[in-house]
């Protein structure tokens, strides 16, 4: 499973590689780096109007991995049955060619994936707790100088 913490232009050629694997090509892109990991995906600024259907018929959705898809595995996993309930093919870089989540091997890999942004988020969560509760105790709320 690749490093969810690599950069945008890493995760750019992830998502360009993954889509030339399937025969595949892009044409729009949502980048949504600035929205809090919490922020559902469906009402994300760019993301959302693709899962929305607002921005016109497409076949499928590329991310560079499965926890670029959600921030937890409730997230990861609603993206990826709304895709595959629609019709659309959930690809990301690593797996070879669209998810099929009707497959118990593909849904459970899937699945473990997802639950990789689940950790990910929790120690988030847990390190910037920490810090605030360190920056309290030296007087100094919400980490200012």
């Amino acid at each position: 499973m690749k490093a969810a913490t690599s950069s945008p232009e890493r995760q750019r050629d992830d998502v360009l590689t993954a889509t030339e694997a399937v025969g595949g090509h892009i044409f729009g892109w949502a980048d949504d780096w600035e929205v809090s990991g919490a922020t559902d995906p469906v009402t994300r600024p760019r993301l959302g109007p693709w899962l929305r259907d607002e921005r016109g018929s497409y076949d499928g959705l590329v991310a560079a991995a499965v926890d670029r898809l959600g921030r937890n595995v409730v997230d990861c996993l609603n993206t990826g049955y709304k895709m595959r309930d629609e019709g659309k093919l959930p690809i990301t870089y690593g797996h070879d060619g669209p998810w099929d989540l009707d497959d118990q091997v593909d849904e459970n890999r899937f699945t473990v994936e997802a639950w990789g942004a689940q950790m990910e988020l929790r120690a988030i969560q847990r390190r910037n707790r920490h810090i605030t509760v360190k920056m309290r105790a030296a007087g100094r709320p919400k980490s200012k100088p």
